[in-house]
């Protein structure tokens, strides 16, 4: 073995490319960075389409000499034999092609979260990463923490008992900037391919995965829905929904119940309650977690949130040099894109009245629009562990829930636009 070798044969230091640099794009620039000044990677491309925007990362680059193009495809076609990892946090409706396009010419995928909007999709990268042999790393940072799997492993050794149900509740504020940022924020289908952006799928969708996670009968399987419920929410001016409460359950009994909304006011961060028959295990969003038993109670601490992310980039990393490490797979991040889209296909839309929405100003220059007494019954409906309209609001639906057990395709049920969208990834 050369100097320049690792036990999986990548070259040292590890050759990045990255397909974007703004929106959170410049999170992951910021934090390759790190790899880089650390010796361990160094840059090999990117890809700016909106170089206008970015002109403090295109002088980065400039001064380095690192080739920019305007086109990801054109990127791997001049410097495929120059890079060995691509980094993927683009748009949800991008995901797909770029993944399998990366696969296809043998390239380590770090693909932001969600790894693609339809589980046609999901299984179309699949097939090609089987056909590679890359498994690819999807970006649900929370999966690349050993505290995460650790709480696994507490579960299955039944600290708290038998998991019985899990709850959860975030409610995070997003402003009239947060869905103006580009043109697929908010946005069931962007001309070009499903995104299906929501609370449950983008900006909280870590909740889904780790709930997933957390339910599943092995260490490294996640739990199987068979029947997912909801009741869906729109406050705000786009296609898709801003406030969901969904209950899903597990082949292994579990139920788990998820309320999620970005439109309210006062921000509560996420957190997860699983209940056993012997305890229960608070997952919290920031701070420290807690186990409570018969036995006694105490917390885990985790890391603060910038360091979960650099976890994560280091993992990958680990992982390409040979030396493994947790990480989310295709696997367990499948499960996500079953949940959302079950959720589109089990009922439509509902509109809130404008008799119980309200746009509120803040100082800063945002505004957002919102429901009444959103925090109000979110908490509720987290506590009581039911549906929004068995509390009494006045704006609510009952659930609606469907059967998915063989549920392999998502169908677009209740989409306006779903003549627009494809049925599957070309494969060719």
């Amino acid at each position: 073995m050369n100097e320049n070798s690792t036990p999986s044969g990548a070259r040292q230091p590890i050759r990045i490319a990255l397909i974007g640099v703004t929106g959170y794009a410049l999170a992951y620039f910021e934090d390759l960075n790190k790899l880089v000044d650390s010796g361990r990677a160094q840059w090999a491309a990117v890809t700016v389409i909106n170089p206008e925007q970015a002109p403090d990362q295109m002088q980065f680059f400039k001064d380095r000499k690192i080739p920019v193009f305007a086109d990801y495809r054109e990127m791997l076609d001049k410097e495929q034999d120059n890079i060995d990892w691509v980094c993927i946090p683009t748009a949800i409706g991008w995901h797909t092609q770029m993944t399998i396009d990366c696969l296809r010419l043998g390239k380590q995928v770090l693909v932001e979260k969600p790894l693609a909007p339809t589980l046609q999709d999901v299984d179309a990268i699949r097939k090609v990463e089987k056909e590679t042999g890359i498994s690819i790393c999807v970006g649900f940072q929370h999966t690349y923490l050993e505290e995460t799997w650790d709480l696994k492993r507490r579960l299955l050794d039944g600290e708290i008992g038998e998991v019985k149900r899990v709850d959860c509740i975030a409610l995070w504020p997003r402003s009239t900037n947060y869905y103006a940022r580009n043109n697929w924020a908010g946005q069931l289908h962007d001309g070009h391919s499903w995104v299906l952006d929501s609370p449950l799928h983008n900006g909280l969708s870590h909740m889904v995965n780790l709930i997933l996670f957390w339910t599943g009968s092995e260490l490294d399987k996640p739990g199987n829905l068979v029947r997912v419920s909801s009741e869906t929410y729109r406050a705000k001016p786009i296609e898709s929904f801003d406030t969901i409460r969904t209950v899903a359950e597990m082949a292994n009994g579990i139920e788990a119940a998820v309320i999620l909304t970005h439109s309210n006011t006062n921000a509560i961060d996420p957190e997860i309650r699983i209940t056993g028959t012997n305890g229960t295990l608070v997952w919290r969003f920031r701070g420290h977690h807690s186990i409570y038993t018969r036995d006694g109670d105490y917390s885990i601490k985790t890391p603060g949130l910038l360091r979960i992310r650099e976890i994560m980039f280091e993992t990958v990393l680990d992982r390409i040099e040979g030396k493994g490490g947790y990480f989310c797979s295709t696997e367990i991040a499948r499960g996500t894109a079953k949940w959302v889209n079950a959720v589109h296909d089990a009922a439509p839309i509902h509109e809130v009245p404008q008799i119980y929405r309200q746009h509120v100003d803040i100082v800063d220059g945002e505004s957002y629009d919102t429901i009444q007494d959103m925090e109000y019954y979110g908490i509720r409906s987290y506590l009581e562990k039911c549906a929004f309209a068995d509390l009494g609001a006045p704006w609510a639906v009952q659930p609606r829930s469907l059967n998915v057990r063989d549920y392999n395709n998502f169908e677009a049920r209740y989409c306006d636009n779903a003549a627009l969208a494809p049925q599957a990834v070309p494969m060719k």
